[in-house]
C-alpha cells in the first residue's frame, strides 16, 4: 500500500481548515504577556506565556496580534482604566480568535480585553510583594531611620534629561535663604523593563560611598503612572528597604502609592516636594536656634534681674570689706616678718657654729694625721737597716717635711693670724662683692673673733687702663 505524499503548504492548509473547523468562534484567554512591541505601521505584537505556578518555567507560549485599527482603541482604554501600561509580566484576560497562517503558523487575533481582571493581578501582586517584604522582616528597615536634622549631601537617582530633576536642583540651588547642599547624580532609566535594574544598579553605586551621603533622593516626576510600573517591583522595594541611608521618594505617582513609596524612609508626590521637604529641615533648625537664642536671652535678663539687688550689696559692702581683708593680711604679714628674721638669724648662728667646729676638726685631724707619719717613719727606720732603705726613709722624711711646712701655710688658722678674715653672708663664705648688697649683714671672721657689720656701700674694683 502507498503513502500518501504531501507538501508543506498542503500540510499547512489542512492544519488550517482543521483549526477553523474546531474553533469557529471568540475565546476569552488569560495569558502573562512576555514580550510586547509596537509596529511603525500601528500594529501590536505580543508573546503570550503561561508558566508553572509558584515557578517562572514557561509551559505554553504563543504569538498574538492586535491588528492597528484595534489597538488604536484598546490601548487608551486600558491604560485608562488601569492607570498601566501594558508591559512584560503583566497578566491580562483578553477576547481571541484562534488563526493560522501557512507562512507564519499559528497565532491569536485580541479582539477585546478585561482591565478589571488586570486591575485584580496587579493588586494581587502588589499585596504579594508588600506580604512577603513584610515576612523577610525588612518592610520598615528604611522608614525606622531617621533623616539628619542637617541633610546636605544629598545623593540623587533620576534621569539626568528629566524635567523633575532640573526643577529639584535649580530649586534646592536657589532657595531664598541661602542654604548650601552637595548634590551627586546617579543616573538610571525611570521607566520601561529595564528600569528596575538600572535604579538598583544605582543604588549599589551609592551603598559603595554611603559614608559621603546624608540621604538617597529617587525621583520620577511627571508622565501617566502607567510609566511607573517598575516602581511596583519587588527588586527595587527590597533594595529600598534594606538601604542604609533614608530614601525619600518623589516619583509624582497619579494616584496610587507605589510599593517603592511605601518602603521608603518619605513618599512625597513631587521632586519639588523633595525639594521643599531638605529645604524645611533648615528652616526648622533655624527656628529652633532662634528660639533657644531668645530663651536664653530671657533667662540672662531674668538672672540678672535677680541678683541686681545682691550685686548693689556687695559693691556697697565692697570698700569696708576689703579694709578689713587688707588689715587682716597686714597683720600677717608683720608675724611672718617677725619669725622670718628670728629664723634667719637663727640659721647664721648655726652656720657659723658649724664653721668653727669644722676648722676645730680640720686642725685636730691634721696634727693626729701627722703625728702618725711621723712614728710610722720611726718605726720604718728601726725596721729597714739596709742603707738603700734608710735613704729611701730619709727622701720620704723629707717629703713628709715638706708636706707638714704646706699643710702649716693653708691652715685657715695660720692664715687668719697673719691678717687676712673670712667674711660670711647668710652663713656662705663671700668671694666677690657681686655677692653683696646694700644694707647685708656680713660677718667678718678674724683669729682672734668676729666682726658683724652692715654694708653702706658697695664698689667694684676701678678699671685698669692699658698704657699706650
Amino acid at each position: 500500500m502507498g503513502k500518501t505524499r504531501y507538501t508543506l503548504l498542503e500540510m499547512n492548509n489542512m492544519i488550517g481548515e482543521a483549526i477553523y473547523g474546531a474553533f469557529t468562534g471568540s475565546y476569552w484567554l488569560v495569558a502573562e504577556i512576555n514580550e510586547i512591541r509596537e509596529a511603525a505601521n500601528g500594529h501590536c505584537y505580543l508573546e503570550l506565556t503561561e508558566k508553572e505556578k509558584n515557578s517562572d518555567n514557561i509551559i505554553a507560549r504563543n504569538r498574538a496580534t492586535i491588528w492597528a485599527y484595534t489597538w488604536r482603541m484598546l490601548k487608551p482604554y486600558f491604560e485608562t482604566s488601569t492607570s498601566k501600561k501594558l508591559g512584560k509580566g503583566m497578566m491580562i484576560l483578553v477576547e481571541v480568535t484562534v488563526e493560522f497562517h501557512e507562512l507564519y503558523g499559528l497565532s491569536f487575533n485580541i479582539k477585546d480585553i478585561d482591565p478589571v481582571y488586570t486591575i485584580g493581578d496587579l493588586e494581587r501582586r502588589r499585596a504579594e510583594i508588600l506580604r512577603r517584604l513584610e515576612e523577610e522582616g525588612i518592610i520598615n528597615m528604611n522608614r525606622s531611620l531617621e533623616i539628619p536634622a542637617l541633610p546636605s549631601r544629598i545623593a540623587v537617582i533620576s534621569s539626568q534629561s528629566a524635567a523633575g530633576y532640573e526643577d529639584f536642583t535649580h530649586q534646592m540651588e536657589n532657595n531664598p535663604y541661602g542654604y548650601r547642599f552637595s548634590i551627586s547624580l546617579f543616573p538610571a532609566l525611570m521607566q520601561g523593563s529595564s528600569a528596575a535594574r538600572s535604579v538598583t544598579d544605582a543604588l549599589d553605586a551609592i551603598f559603595d560611598q554611603e559614608d559621603i551621603f546624608d540621604v538617597v533622593v529617587i525621583l520620577r516626576g511627571g508622565g501617566s503612572a502607567s510609566d511607573l510600573n517598575c516602581f511596583d517591583s519587588y527588586e527595587i522595594a527590597a533594595h529600598i528597604a534594606q538601604f542604609p541611608l533614608p530614601v525619600i521618594t518623589g516619583i509624582g505617582h497619579e494616584r496610587d502609592l507605589t510599593i517603592a513609596g511605601t518602603v521608603a524612609n518619605t513618599n512625597v508626590k513631587t521632586p519639588t516636594a523633595v525639594a521643599e521637604l531638605l529645604i524645611g529641615k533648615y528652616r526648622e533648625a533655624d527656628a529652633l536656634i532662634t528660639t533657644l537664642g531668645n530663651r536664653l536671652a530671657a533667662g540672662v535678663s531674668r538672672l540678672i534681674n535677680k541678683n541686681r539687688q545682691v550685686t548693689d550689696a556687695f559693691t556697697t559692702s565692697l570698700p569696708v570689706t576689703l579694709k578689713n581683708k587688707i588689715q587682716h593680711y597686714s597683720r600677717g604679714l608683720l608675724a611672718a616678718g617677725s619669725i622670718l628674721a628670728r629664723s634667719a638669724k637663727g640659721y647664721i648662728q648655726k652656720k657659723h657654729h658649724v664653721l668653727d667646729t669644722s676648722d676645730y676638726r680640720f686642725g685636730i685631724h691634721t696634727k693626729n694625721y701627722l703625728l702618725r707619719l711621723k712614728n710610722r717613719e720611726a718605726e720604718i727606720r728601726n725596721q729597714l737597716l739596709p742603707q738603700r732603705i734608710r735613704s729611701m726613709i730619709n727622701n720620704r722624711s723629707e717629703k713628709l717635711l715638706l708636706f707638714e711646712t704646706t699643710i702649716g701655710l693653708v691652715d685657715p688658722e695660720n692664715i687668719l693670724k697673719k691678717g687676712y678674715a673670712i667674711v660670711i653672708k647668710d652663713g656662705s663664705i663671700i668671694k666677690s662683692v657681686k655677692q653683696v648688697s646694700f644694707n647685708d649683714i656680713l660677718e667678718t671672721k678674724m683669729h682672734d673673733g668676729r666682726i658683724t657689720s652692715k654694708v653702706s656701700g658697695v664698689y667694684p674694683p676701678r678699671n685698669l687702663k692699658k698704657r699706650p
